[in-house]
């Protein structure tokens, strides 16, 4: 086998994600400025070892925790090290690591929530009682899915999850009834235990933003949109998951900071950035994409909840941000053709 003359992209993706409408896109976009891009899957990869020319770099799309997990997916990313092929987002992060790694760094641990790794009876109880509520988080949970709220409420102790359909409430009259509930509802899952903190709200409903930032060069990132996601007044989250919408961040920076949204914009795209460099020096040295989820704080503090490796593509839908949408497409293929070009540079395994 040997090298294309051309660049060439592989996006791995999953059997049931070949066809998606982001792939689609993506080939679409490839195909626009000139790149020769395909999607596979890491059955296809095996089946047919690729007997034609190899790729010059893939792009890891694979879409779920338990396919990543898989042992055909393990072994399609031994086979990419063996050929010496660069490929970027090699995997999810888990919300423990992630809050364990940027904790190391005395400017980003400023921004996280107070975070118990492991549940520390005494403590949550204690945190149940000072702060807004506590949020309990499946680590290796995505789009909200599995996460419980404890909060106090006139007296009384409210415990809210969320499954497939909709949110459940169970209201206690003990807060210690109210966490045993907890723990039983997140049965064996490993979790973390975080700080409800109290956020600006838009239109009455509590609001976070999705940061989507590229990686552009080795210590470089670029911001390609910010879109705010404003919960439904039932949710437990912002999650569009959980009946939250996305709207414009700029309007909604904008009806909170006037003249002063600029500078409060910049203040999130330079974190945002930090936090990009800190997360590929640690933990994924190819790391090429990540989607943030950051909040303003009723007292102004800008904090962070959890950064997605395989973040979804929800914000690019409003109107305000299509173009934007395109761009990040354009931006997937020139990380991957600089990446491959770098493939030393940024220590990948030959």
């Amino acid at each position: 086998m040997s090298r294309r003359s051309t660049f060439v992209c592989a996006i791995l993706t999953g059997e049931q994600n070949a066809h998606s409408p982001y792939i689609r896109a993506l080939l679409r976009t490839a195909e626009t400025i000139g790149v020769t891009a395909y999607a596979v899957t890491p059955r296809q990869i095996l089946s047919e070892q690729r007997n034609d020319e190899l790729p010059h770099v893939v792009y890891n799309r694979i879409p779920t925790r338990k396919e990543e997990a898989s042992l055909d997916t393990q072994r399609v990313k031994k086979w990419l090290k063996d050929q010496g092929i660069p490929y970027f987002n090699q995997r999810f992060f888990n919300k423990r690591e992630m809050d364990s790694i940027l904790r190391t760094d005395e400017e980003l641990k400023t921004l996280l929530p107070d975070t118990l790794p492991v549940w520390e009876p005494e403590k949550v109880l204690q945190w149940l009682e000072e702060y807004e509520g506590i949020f309990v988080k499946p680590i290796s949970g995505s789009f909200g899915e599995g996460i419980c709220r404890a909060s106090k409420v006139h007296g009384q102790y409210q415990l809210a999850s969320r499954d497939v359909t909709r949110v459940h409430t169970l209201i206690f009259a003990k807060p210690q009834d109210c966490l045993d509930a907890c723990r039983i509802r997140m049965r064996n899952m490993p979790f973390i235990v975080q700080e409800a903190i109290p956020l600006a709200k838009y239109e009455g409903c509590k609001t976070d933003f999705r940061v989507h930032i590229h990686r552009v060069t080795q210590d470089k990132w670029h911001v390609a949109a910010i879109g705010a996601k404003v919960a439904h007044p039932e949710g437990i989250t912002t999650h569009v998951h959980s009946g939250g919408r996305v709207e414009d961040a700029d309007r909604v920076l904008r009806s909170w900071y006037g003249a002063q949204m600029d500078h409060v914009r910049q203040e999130m795209e330079q974190t945002a950035n930090r936090i990009g460099q800190k997360l590929a020096g640690t933990l994924d040295p190819q790391l090429g994409e990540l989607g943030l989820d950051m909040g303003i704080a009723v007292d102004g503090r800008v904090v962070l909840f959890e950064a997605n490796a395989k973040p979804g593509r929800s914000i690019f839908s409003h109107r305000s941000l299509r173009k934007a949408g395109s761009w990040s497409r354009i931006a997937v293929f020139q990380y991957a053709r600089w990446l491959a070009e770098h493939n030393i540079a940024v220590g990948a395994s030959r």
